[in-house]
């Protein structure tokens, strides 16, 4: 099958050649204004993008004119006009439907001017494939393949909860974000953004074929692991593809169903409330938490305990762990000093007008990591 595009620029450019050599530098009169041909009118682009040529031939061009050539969308630009063609520049999509611009050319003396269309696939989502193995309450494995080994990319996880509670809502507000804290930190050491990329660690930036390790990680929360071409100039960064990511779900560490806790708790009568605990089944570190009824924590004598309240302990717990871990604290020297172990007998100093329960629950550090609740709670309501 012949291929008629070929054929018609072919064509198209030889004319080109001819009538460059009739310019003129008056105005035209009537019937002989400047004709312009394209050879296609429309063009379909890829989620890829890139260079696209439109082949053009001109009548009685005007001496010293050129073409103007503008476009309605942001993501089309003009890269070169020569004698025989134009060069727009289509931008990769970072869309999740097809997109649609109109590219305008005008020429002095021209009747009307010419419009191309242009329709871009959505946003390609074979850039990367990422995938998540050995998840576990508190870490994971996160394999980063780009399609193109040459690509420089970032490869990373954050926590999902981190563009509820930053405001962030685009994936180019994001990398601007991104992008920004690591340049306030490279100007802090008196670096540019392209060395510190060069030396932070844990490695950030990466080509070919990445695996990362995260550990650390909070139970039960959503982290979203993701990736995007970048290229650095000194204190200047390019984006060369669109983000790519996937969500990594971590499960609630498995509680221990042999562990129990007899607990008992009297209020006296300068409301200081004792509490008794003698553990069952566990000679390892405990916790205990006191939750007046005005917080989400506190569950009516007799009822049972919703999930939520479960997650929202173990998490208190953890956050509170870690923030001290943070400043400097090992595991065992945290567990030492904020929990307990063994039968105690304990006194704690209340304030009047509300009602209390006293939650007691198991606590567990691997392998010096942040340690994490391991037990089903126990209630006591002290009277």
């Amino acid at each position: 099958m012949i291929n008629i595009r070929i054929t018609l620029t072919t064509i198209l450019c030889a004319m080109a050649a001819l009538f460059s050599s009739c310019e003129r530098d008056v105005a035209p009169t009537e019937g002989n204004e400047p004709i312009i041909e394209l050879d296609c009118y429309e063009l379909n682009v890829d989620g890829y993008g890139g260079d696209m040529a439109l082949f053009y031939s001109i009548t009685n061009p005007i001496k010293g004119q050129s073409m103007e050539v503008t476009s309605n969308v942001d993501w089309i630009t003009t890269k070169s006009i020569n004698s025989y063609s134009i060069i727009l520049d289509v931008e990769a999509s970072d869309e999740l439907e097809t997109r649609h611009g109109i590219v305008t050319i005008k020429y002095k003396y021209m009747t009307r001017p010419l419009k191309v269309y242009v329709k871009q696939d959505k946003m390609v989502m074979d850039y990367f494939t990422l995938s998540a193995e050995d998840i576990t309450y508190n870490s994971c494995t996160i394999y980063y393949t780009p399609k193109d080994d040459s690509v420089q990319y970032m490869a990373n996880i954050i926590d999902k909860q981190y563009f509820n509670s930053s405001g962030v809502s685009t994936a180019e507000e994001f990398i601007a974000a991104e992008m920004n804290n690591y340049i306030a930190l490279a100007k802090a050491n008196n670096m540019t953004l392209e060395e510190l990329m060069g030396k932070v660690s844990p490695q950030l930036i990466y080509k070919g074929d990445a695996v990362r390790k995260f550990a650390g990680m909070q139970h039960g929360n959503s982290y979203v692991a993701y990736s995007y071409g970048v290229t650095f100039d000194g204190d200047n960064y390019t984006v060369t593809t669109p983000i790519y990511h996937i969500i990594v779900e971590l499960p609630m560490p498995t509680m221990y169903t042999d562990v129990d806790f007899n607990v008992s708790s009297k209020l006296t009568s300068t409301y200081v409330v004792d509490i008794n605990i003698t553990p069952s089944g566990w000679d390892g570190h405990y916790y205990i938490q006191i939750a007046p009824d005005d917080s989400l924590y506190y569950v009516s004598p007799g009822a049972s305990p919703e999930s939520f309240i479960i997650k929202a302990l173990a998490n208190s717990f953890f956050v509170t762990a870690r923030g001290y871990m943070q400043k400097g604290s090992t595991a065992e020297q945290f567990l030492n000093s904020y929990c307990y172990q063994g039968s105690k007998q304990i006194s704690l100093q209340l304030d009047s007008g509300k009602r209390y329960m006293v939650i007691v629950f198991a606590v567990e550090s691997e392998e010096g990591a942040i340690p994490v609740m391991r037990s089903m709670p126990v209630f006591s309501y002290p009277n």
